[in-house]
């Protein structure tokens, strides 16, 4: 009787044992799972919030902001999703950005993009591990500084130093110091880059060069040379500043093709406005800026073919076209 009472205990103690564990394991893949989930709503508010962001900036002409995370964000935008941890939303804006951007302080930008009328807004995303260098040369002085204090500048809250190919030549120490606390350093020649690479190797750890080059006295269109050997075009400042900021050739081009799309949008409402206008007015001659507006859409929707001076005498037709209208015939836009 005694042994049945001993094991009678001992069964009950290790039954009690292993619904124990049953319930710890519960709860401790119950914790688990909520830990997930919580990470995962925290991306989705990150996503959401980012996007939020990109819309109210919609409103303004050019404006800069800093958004600051306690715990830090980490995020990708890669073909028109911004996406976090599993989380992801569709955006219909234009953002360049690097390949990853992780930190606790992300850097938002936006400048409005006229080519030559109003298409809307294109964003720009950094954060803060990169340093922008802008070299010039003696031909390209003016330009640099352009890009460093105007408007058409690269964002104020991004970090960008110039300097000349004379101080990359002669002291790249300083550099390497002034540079130390950055993860990577992107180097953006408006010269050739031939006749310092070697150098620039043998100092920096982690760097990228670009080449910017333009028939353009003022550089407002060109190209850009990535370091893996791709080019690609650019029209007007803001876009030379997304293919510096973009974290390779294809998410520029990306990003370059959805411009043009919406390019082709609006030039064609105003060819239909035009139609309008030209049959209400018959006594306007409004041929020659439906036909400089026809030839401008089909040269947006030319991507692979694209080639800027090309695309720019086309759209000097339609500029010139405007301007010739006036008083008793209104211009289009």
């Amino acid at each position: 009787m005694k042994n049945k009472a001993q094991m009678s205990s001992s069964f009950n103690y290790i039954f009690a044992l292993i619904i124990g564990g049953i319930v710890f394991m519960f709860f401790v893949g119950f914790a688990y799972q909520y830990l997930n989930f919580a990470g995962s709503v925290s991306a989705a508010e990150l996503v959401s919030s980012l996007n939020d962001e990109f819309a109210a900036f919609s409103a303004s002409d050019s404006a800069e902001k800093t958004l600051s995370f306690s715990q830090g964000a980490s995020f990708r935008v890669y073909e028109g999703k911004l996406m976090s941890e599993g989380q992801s939303k569709t955006i219909d804006h234009v953002i360049f950005a690097p390949f990853e951007v992780e930190g606790e302080d992300i850097l938002l930008a936006t400048k409005s993009l006229d080519i030559p009328y109003r298409i809307g807004n294109i964003f720009y995303i950094a954060d803060g591990t990169t340093m922008y260098i802008l070299v010039y040369d003696a031909s390209t002085e003016d330009v640099v500084q352009e890009l460093q204090s105007s408007y058409n500048s690269l964002p104020q809250n991004f970090p960008v130093e110039v300097v000349s190919t004379t101080q990359i030549a002669s002291d790249l120490e300083t550099l390497y110091e002034l540079t130390a606390s950055y993860e990577k350093v992107r180097f953006v020649f408006f010269s050739s880059s031939e006749d310092y690479a070697e150098d620039i190797a043998a100092v920096f750890s982690s760097y990228e060069i670009l080449e910017v080059s333009s028939s353009l006295e003022d550089y407002s269109s060109g190209e850009v040379l990535y370091p893996n050997g791709e080019g690609v075009v650019y029209i007007q400042y803001p876009l030379l500043i997304g293919a510096i900021v973009s974290g390779d050739a294809y998410s520029y081009n990306y990003n370059f093709q959805n411009v043009l799309e919406k390019l082709a949008r609006v030039t064609g409402v105003y060819y239909d406005k035009t139609k309008l206008v030209a049959t209400r007015l018959p006594n306007c001659d409004y041929a020659s800026i439906k036909t400089a507006l026809n030839n401008f859409k089909t040269a947006a929707g030319d991507v692979e073919g694209m080639r800027y001076a090309s695309f720019l005498a086309k759209m000097e037709l339609v500029e010139n076209a405007n301007k010739g209208l006036g008083g008793e015939c209104p211009e289009i836009y």
